[in-house]
């Protein structure tokens, strides 16, 4: 298994020269196993892996698998160069929603007056397929795993298995305390929203599967927006802290805690001091790093 991280950054796009280091695209991750190519979000990363792609042998099978259709995972996606590609076979795998279905969705993001193509413009053999929480399945070598995450609207998050390497994807998570998110927006008031013994129940129980889906991997890409510090002002925005991401990689007993999502405000000296808080707080064995692009994971067998 070998892991390529193409963009970290989470809300937007960011170009400037106070982020160079950790990079200014939106999230975007490849997973190579045993040939299997499977990218984890369409963010403005995807482009670039697009251009990579281009210039070596181009596989002829990709799998992309979306957690969440908020613009920043997704506004990669119109200029992914092997969409063109008519021999290209391209699976689609997001979570089922009653609202519209992941097709209608990203359609809606390539049409007018958005941008000037459709999905018909498109020349690759593109497949979708509508998941749940809980579901489990197969990729080739790769054993896929999904559970919910603390997201507005709803958002997955993915633990992919081999024999040479376990990678757990929760990009977009707020911590489970305080707020449950659904299908609705929060208004935020300055006081608790998960007040119930049932929503309690529910964020437990949400936890107790995102731990299951972490537990012992050897790399948890989790968000970590937020300082504490933002993550008070802003606790119904759905993203975590530093510190939330490093208990939950703790209680999980991952080998390798990488931020993600990254504040698009956030600097490289900003990050380079987060990273060193947490590595000086991290129980022992934890490593933790900041996700950065160009940054690449692999275990040899």
């Amino acid at each position: 298994m070998r892991v390529r991280i193409w963009g970290t950054r989470g809300s937007y796009p960011v170009a400037h020269a106070s982020m160079l280091r950790y990079g200014g695209n939106t999230t975007c991750v490849e997973v190579v196993a045993e040939g299997r190519h499977i990218i984890l979000d369409a963010g403005t990363g995807l482009r670039m892996l697009g251009d990579s792609l281009a210039q070596e042998q181009a596989p002829r099978q990709l799998d992309l698998l979306i957690t969440h259709t908020h613009w920043d995972h997704i506004i990669g996606f119109p200029f992914f160069a092997p969409l063109f590609d008519p021999d290209l076979k391209l699976d689609i795998y997001g979570l089922a929603r009653t609202q519209s279905s992941l097709r209608t969705t990203l359609a809606g993001a390539l049409s007018d007056p958005l941008l000037p193509l459709n999905m018909d413009d498109l020349r690759a053999q593109i497949n979708f397929f509508e998941i749940g929480t809980g579901h489990c399945f197969e990729l080739g070598p790769v054993q896929v795993r999904t559970a919910l995450a603390n997201h507005p609207y709803r958002a997955l998050a993915y633990r992919l298995e081999t024999p040479d390497g376990v990678l757990t994807f929760i990009p977009d998570t707020g911590p489970f305390h305080t707020v449950l998110f659904g299908e609705e927006r929060i208004e935020w008031t300055g006081q608790p929203t998960a007040r119930s013994q049932s929503e309690l129940r529910e964020l437990a129980a949400m936890k107790a599967a995102i731990l299951e889906l972490a537990y012992r991997a050897d790399w948890l890409i989790y968000d970590a927006q937020f300082t504490d510090a933002q993550y008070a002002r802003f606790p119904h925005w759905g993203h975590s802290s530093a510190t939330q991401a490093r208990e939950i990689a703790e209680e999980a007993q991952v080998r390798q805690l990488i931020l993600f999502h990254h504040d698009p405000h956030r600097t490289d000296e900003e990050l380079d001091r987060i990273v060193a808080e947490q590595q000086a707080l991290a129980a022992p064995g934890l490593l933790v790093t900041a996700a950065f692009e160009g940054m690449e994971l692999w275990r040899k067998p």
